[in-house]
């Protein structure tokens, strides 16, 4: 990938490239830490309506850490691949993924 280095650095180049690509103001930059402390950091764009609706199809069946894992790799634009191996980085990372789906509050009643 074009102005990427091994350990996943993107440069602010690569971030403004993929918000007009992706017609967005905001990406979502994915930070774990591994064992050490260090930051091991990916990007993702945000998911588009078929993203979210399988998401939450798994959501409302407990399968928080598949729901995750959709999202970041449907959504993943680019950085440490560490993210999507298998481990505690990459479930970790899932875990968090799955937090990007956001609602407004909102109310139903009947009139």
């Amino acid at each position: 990938m074009k102005n990427e280095t091994q350990e996943g650095h993107i440069t602010a180049e690569q971030i403004a490239e993929w918000k007009k690509k992706f017609k967005t103001d905001k990406l979502h930059k994915l930070t774990v830490k591994d064992k050490d402390g260090n930051p091991i950091v990916g990007y993702l764009k945000p998911p588009g309506r078929e993203i979210k609706a399988t998401a939450l199809s798994m959501y409302s069946q407990n399968k928080i850490l598949e729901c995750g894992e959709f999202i970041r790799d449907n959504c993943w634009l680019g950085g440490d691949e560490r993210l999507k191996m298998s481990g505690d980085i990459a479930d970790t990372a899932a875990i968090q993924a799955s937090g990007i789906i956001k609602f407004l509050e909102a109310e139903l009643g009947e009139v």
